[in-house]
């Protein structure tokens, strides 16, 4: 049922890569222990992704980023995915508009890293949900928007995203993600 939530609510998911070795790495260091000078080389990635496949890209023309939480007891004190965005508009086509804040968090939330999938369900569709707002609807009402995170697992973020910009009025919604692990269909 998730999954078929996430492809009505989001059109299409595709990754960069896959969360081995140096990429691994290099998203850890830039996560966890605030390697911002990483955000380039991820914009730099993203863009080349989009250079390699410019059909799977035409049709979006708003490019935004699954949001952190800044505030008054905030896990993170930087936005690691919405660094991105600043290096990636330098590298895409004057037509996109880049707003990598509309869609905003606008309180803290459990965290979902190391949690089962029934746990993860539980936060997206409690807080992570209550906690998302587009704070300017016009100006994702009509766009066809490509969202960018930094890990999908199995889409409950970026499906809670798409679900707020949806309501706001976006015609569609896709996902882009710097790292995907492989999906099996005979998951154990």
């Amino acid at each position: 049922l998730d999954v078929l939530l996430v492809r009505i609510l989001v059109e299409v998911v595709d990754a960069v890569g896959v969360p081995r070795g140096a990429l691994r790495a290099a998203m850890a260091w830039f996560k966890y222990r605030g390697e911002r000078r990483l955000a380039a080389v991820f914009a730099a990635g993203v863009a080349a992704y989009r250079e390699a496949h410019p059909t799977w890209f035409e049709e979006f023309d708003l490019v935004t980023a699954v949001p952190t939480f800044l505030g008054d007891g905030a896990r993170r004190s930087w936005d690691p995915v919405g660094a991105i965005m600043a290096p990636l508009a330098a590298r895409l086509d004057p037509g996109w508009l880049v707003a990598p804040r509309a869609v905003t968090k606008i309180r803290e939330t459990p965290g979902m890293a190391g949690l089962g999938w029934s746990a993860r369900q539980q936060v997206a569709r409690g807080p992570l949900r209550r906690a998302l707002a587009v704070p300017d609807p016009a100006l994702v009402a009509g766009r066809q928007g490509l969202v960018v995170d930094d890990v999908l697992t199995e889409g409950s973020t970026l499906r809670e995203v798409a679900r707020a910009l949806r309501r706001s009025g976006a015609t569609e919604v896709a996902g882009l993600v710097l790292a995907r692990p492989p999906w099996h269909p005979d998951p154990m």
